[in-house]
């Protein structure tokens, strides 16, 4: 009586527990339904297949935020069977490249999720009533379109391979892993996951004897027995942990078919399930053999989702956005920040106050329907203030845009016609301002939806750093002009002041400069003892100066791209004539002495040159003198140092000689004096007979005269 009693106990707490989950489920099951994204109704495009089990159905979502969307329900109990199809006038065209996207959902019970989905092709003759050959119970692990491994005696899998949707490629999206591999789960069905880590995506042909290996397991009790289970080949394999696929929220999925490669892209995860905007979500691409699933090359398969629940379940759900050929249509979104005349991309920036353009354009690519009563769910990105907008049509005909109903940066735009073969092309252009700020923001990309009953398309917004315009004033401390010496660097002292309220520092600010019209190098202002003072120093070197008047112009940038006033500050230069460069020691060339009258000319070593920075017409006269040449015993050289200009001839000594003369011009002017002499003209040395061999030296005077 008491073990009747404790039976009995436990058989209500697990009602208790099941009616819990089911509970569960229902309410995950209104969840999905209310957060569906925007989809197309599926009327005449999906019908559920015709056998008997099937429980897949076509129903209606109950987000309000969305308009005209229905969804697949494929499972949503246990033990359950579902299947739904394309009509016949919507079957997957082999021939032409073709795109399809939908959203899929999958429960959000996560580890205990199962089974899963799968996209199915196929060319069963069974046509709507295509469906694995179950037998008295449905196995999850086929997911609705894989051989059903239910006989633990068949040691090759011919047999198996015949049980699943025939003539088919799958893709499937599987939430449970089936691993049993001994003796007593052999025919279970429960082995086709053997290897894999956890919930995955992986393709690969249903009713393909590769597609399965048979393995052997044994036991020795109570007598030594052998079976076989079977395990699937997973291609194109996409892995994750237990967020993949069952964690509560919408997964994206594109298929893509390339008709001459004969290749199927497929990219889960593609877009954001919250905001919609496009994320790089994972990918792969398989190579159909079209004698797999089309072996009567008709071009054409029928397509759709297939599921499959044993003893646990989850809600398999899928909301289509694109059909293959119904609607090719496109959107993209541009946005122009008119003010400097440039698009704006991805990282960009733009500056608060600046003028802007947000283009929405769109385009009738091809299909078997006109794109009709296209509704566009706008969401424009923060920080942008439309205050106007138009749709262009194909003709170049324009209407203006209601913005009465924007609200919160959102807005819904009606197409008064249909986008078509004869009208292709629509762009609804919007135009404001972008907003003003103290500080830089990132605005993030934000997406919006172009949907009908017959086709959804979404475009994203660029992502962009909004700089705020600022009002910098910069000042010159040290006055506006300075006078220095030849030679002396300058220096100006200058001041920028941001507005109130702007976190900048000296750090965050570059100085600009030009010097009489050329460009200096940027120099980064230093934080220095204080670095909110706003203070900094331009240096210019002496060497960078000319004589007389400097123009200096100074200007200072913040990092978002706002540039100061020009300060100008001029710096004069006092003028002058100087000696350039004068050679430390000349020489003359080594000479063999024949005891006669000779001429000693002078090496490359001599160097005199005058600069003359003073006003255009002033004169200069250069003049020399010289010691007698003495050698180191301290006797006179027999000879003299003479001046030479044509047949003149002028001894030097200690009484100067003038040499040259010249005058300033408009321009600093270098006056090489050496330059004019040749072999026959300019200082030489005139030796007598009576020279005696040695190294003789003198020092030359040179005397540079400002003279009236």
């Amino acid at each position: 009586m008491k073990q009747k009693n404790w039976l009995g106990w436990l058989i209500g707490l697990g009602l208790l527990l099941t009616g819990s989950a089911v509970g569960q489920a229902d309410a995950d099951y209104d969840q999905a339904l209310k957060t569906a994204p925007q989809g197309i109704s599926l009327d005449n495009i999906f019908v559920p297949g015709t056998t008997s089990n099937n429980q897949a159905a076509v129903v209606g979502t109950t987000n309000p935020a969305i308009t005209g969307t229905q969804a697949a329900k494929v499972n949503n109990g246990k033990k359950q069977f579902g299947a739904l199809w394309s009509t016949e006038d919507n079957v997957f065209d082999l021939t032409k490249d073709q795109s399809a996207s939908m959203w899929l959902y999958f429960g959000n019970t996560g580890k205990k999720a199962a089974d899963g989905m799968a996209f199915v092709m196929h060319n069963d003759e069974s046509g709507l009533a295509a469906t694995p050959k179950f037998g008295k119970n449905v196995s999850g692990e086929t997911l609705g379109v894989w051989g059903v491994d239910t006989d633990k005696k068949q040691t090759t899998p011919d047999k198996l391979a015949t049980t699943a949707i025939q003539n088919s490629w799958a893709l499937e999206f599987d939430t449970h892993l089936n691993t049993s591999t001994n003796y007593g789960n052999a025919g279970d069905a429960d082995s086709f996951d053997v290897g894999i880590a956890g919930p995955h995506i992986a393709n690969n042909y249903p009713a393909a004897v590769s597609s399965y290996q048979m393995v052997k397991t044994t036991t020795l009790l109570p007598l030594y027995s052998v079976g076989y289970y079977a395990t699937q080949t997973h291609a194109g394999l996409l892995k994750g942990d237990y967020t993949l696929l069952a964690n509560g929220a919408w997964h994206h999925l594109s298929l893509d078919w390339h008709a001459d490669t004969r290749e199927m892209t497929y990219t889960f995860d593609d877009k954001d399930p919250v905001s919609g905007t496009a994320q790089t979500g994972l990918r792969e691409t398989a190579k159909l053999d079209l004698d797999e699933i089309d072996p009567q090359h008709t071009g054409q398969v029928r397509w759709g989702f297939t599921g499959a629940t044993g003893d646990s379940y989850e809600n398999n759900l899928v909301v289509v956005e694109e059909v293959p050929g119904l609607v090719d249509a496109q959107a993209t979104a541009t946005l122009t920040d008119t003010t400097m005349g440039k698009v704006v991309h991805d990282g960009d920036s733009i500056k608060g106050q600046d003028a802007i353009q947000l283009d929405y354009d769109l385009a009738y690519l091809s299909g078997k329907q006109d794109w009709q009563e296209v509704q566009a769910q706008l969401q424009i990105p923060d920080q942008l203030t439309i205050d106007a907008g138009k749709i262009t049509a194909a003709d170049g005909t324009t209407t203006t845009v209601d913005l009465t109903g924007l609200t919160n940066n959102q807005v819904t735009i009606k197409l008064a016609q249909a986008l078509s073969a004869d009208n292709a092309t629509a762009t609804i252009s919007l135009t404001g301002t972008a907003n003003n700020l103290k500080a830089p923001v990132t605005v993030a990309s934000v997406a919006s939806t172009f949907s009908a009953v017959n086709g959804v398309v979404t475009t994203d917004t660029p992502a962009f750093t909004l700089n705020p315009t600022l009002e910098l004033y910069a000042a010159s401390l040290s006055g506006s002009s300075v006078q220095i010496e030849a030679n002396e660097d300058a220096v100006m002292k200058g001041l920028v002041v941001v507005p109130e309220g702007v976190d900048l520092t000296n750090p965050d600010m570059t100085v600009h400069t030009t010097l009489n019209g050329k460009k200096r190098p940027d120099v980064q202002m230093t934080a220095g003892d204080d670095p909110s003072s706003g203070r900094f120093n331009v240096t210019v070197a002496a060497g960078d100066l000319q004589s007389g008047q400097n123009t200096l112009l100074t200007t200072v940038s913040d990092p978002y791209g706002n540039v100061s006033n020009t300060v100008k500050f001029t710096i004069t230069v006092s003028r002058q004539l100087v000696f350039q460069t004068v050679a430390d020691k000349s020489s003359f060339a080594d000479t063999t002495l024949t005891g006669t009258h000779q001429r000693v000319k002078r090496t490359l070593d001599w160097q005199v040159d005058i600069l003359d920075t003073r006003e255009a017409g002033a004169k200069w006269s250069l003049q020399v003198t010289s010691t007698p040449f003495i050698n180191q015993d301290g006797q006179a050289l027999a000879g003299t140092l003479s001046y030479y200009d044509g047949d003149d001839r002028t001894p030097i000594g200690t009484t100067p000689i003038t040499i040259s003369q010249g005058e300033a011009a408009d321009a600093d002017v270098v006056t090489n004096v050496v330059d004019d002499w040749d072999e026959e003209s300019g200082l030489l040395l005139e030796v007598n007979s009576a020279a005696l061999s040695g190294k003789y030296a003198s020092t030359v005077t040179w005397l540079l005269n400002d003279v009236p």
